[in-house]
């Protein structure tokens, strides 16, 4: 985090700086109760120094948004980003340039994302482009914001089966952060991983290994091998090897991903409700009915929990449980899963959505 402006009070103004780069660390190591301190903490001190509305102050709400992001407080990360958008348009006379847009432009990116999470997609991408917009207005078509601006525009996209125009985002994101980083930087793995996932949602697994398995050796080099985001590109890995049906592959991931999930975010959190579910997936695929269902009832709980019982991804996996139920004879409880699956997926994506017409067959083949 640079330092905005320069004021007499250094060593308080040191130790926030400080608690800032301890709650860097201690995110960037998977512990977010601590990241959530220690970023609130220096957000009290500049505050108490230098005001409720300093720039610095709406800097370290859009870094506590990101902490409660990823811990799952969506709440409280949406109240962290619109007081920084708040302190922002107080001070909007008086604090310009491209500091004041790129915190701007977090904010934006926060709120689209958040929204993207619990499934508003119309609202999500109203956000998200205007988020984008702004970056090129404000910042330029070459700036490393732009592209994650166009990144995150992009990954709405691939939720709701645009799968074109989220690729033409992330090819236009890539080329520009390659040529300022390079090929091996962990900005553009982010791009490396998202493509490999929009293959994965394109049934395409051949051609999206390559580009996950890029990802993953980046930031396992850079970052280390149980840091989150490495280990969400071994995961995002082992759904394509699933999709190659090399199961001895990615079994071992996604028991180590659990381990180290559970560990970090404790015994109920979204990652660790995505992982049960794809491990899950393979313990069927591979005849172990029994731990298979195990495991995905315990992930319907979990997103039931941690998302709504109205979600997609709670859909998702409503769906994967039917289809298990549906294969050992237990074709009523399957029917009922389909049913509420269907439900969800009619009222967010509509008819014609790839995933709403999944269910509707699984239906059918039960009847």
């Amino acid at each position: 985090m640079k330092r905005l402006f320069c004021f007499p009070f250094m060593d308080t103004i040191e130790t926030a700086l400080n608690l800032y780069e301890q709650s860097q660390s201690a995110l960037a190591q998977g512990n977010l109760p601590e990241a959530e301190r220690l970023c609130a903490t220096s957000l009290e001190i500049f505050q108490r120094v230098d005001g409720e509305n300093c720039p610095d102050a709406a800097n370290l709400l859009n870094a506590l948004a990101q902490i409660r992001e990823q811990r799952g407080d969506y709440d409280g990360a949406l109240q962290a980003c619109r007081q920084s958008l708040a302190i922002l348009d107080l001070i909007d006379e008086t604090f310009t340039g491209e500091s004041a847009s790129a915190i701007r432009l977090q904010a934006l990116s926060h709120i689209g994302n958040i929204q993207r999470h619990r499934a508003q997609y119309p609202e999500a991408e109203s956000t998200l482009q205007g988020a984008l917009n702004f970056a090129r207005e404000q910042l330029g078509e070459e700036h490393d914001q732009t592209s994650f601006a166009r990144n995150n525009l992009g990954i709405l996209y691939k939720y709701t089966a645009e799968f074109d125009k989220a690729e033409t985002l992330y090819r236009t994101a890539l080329d520009t952060l390659e040529s300022q980083f390079g090929e091996k930087h962990p900005k553009t793995a982010a791009l490396y991983h998202n493509l490999g996932g929009l293959e994965h949602a394109r049934r395409n697994f051949a051609k999206g290994e390559p580009l996950a398995r890029a990802a993953w050796e980046i930031n396992r080099a850079h970052l280390g091998e149980d840091s989150p985001v490495t280990l969400a590109d071994a995961t995002a890995l082992a759904g394509i090897l699933d999709g190659l049906e090399r199961y001895e592959e990615s079994e071992p991931i996604y028991r180590h991903a659990l381990a180290v999930f559970e560990k970090i975010y404790g015994p109920e959190h979204y990652e660790i409700a995505v992982n049960l579910n794809n491990l899950a997936g393979v313990r069927y695929a591979l005849g172990d009915m029994q731990e298979a269902e195990s495991l995905m009832r315990r992930a319907l709980a979990m997103k039931v929990a941690v998302l709504s019982p109205t979600h997609p991804d709670t859909a998702l996996t409503a769906n994967n449980l039917g289809v298990l139920l549906q294969s050992v004879g237990q074709k009523k409880e399957a029917r009922q899963l389909f049913l509420r699956a269907l439900q969800i997926y009619k009222k967010v994506y509509g008819e014609n959505h790839p995933k709403t017409q999944s269910v509707r067959e699984n239906l059918k083949t039960g009847a």
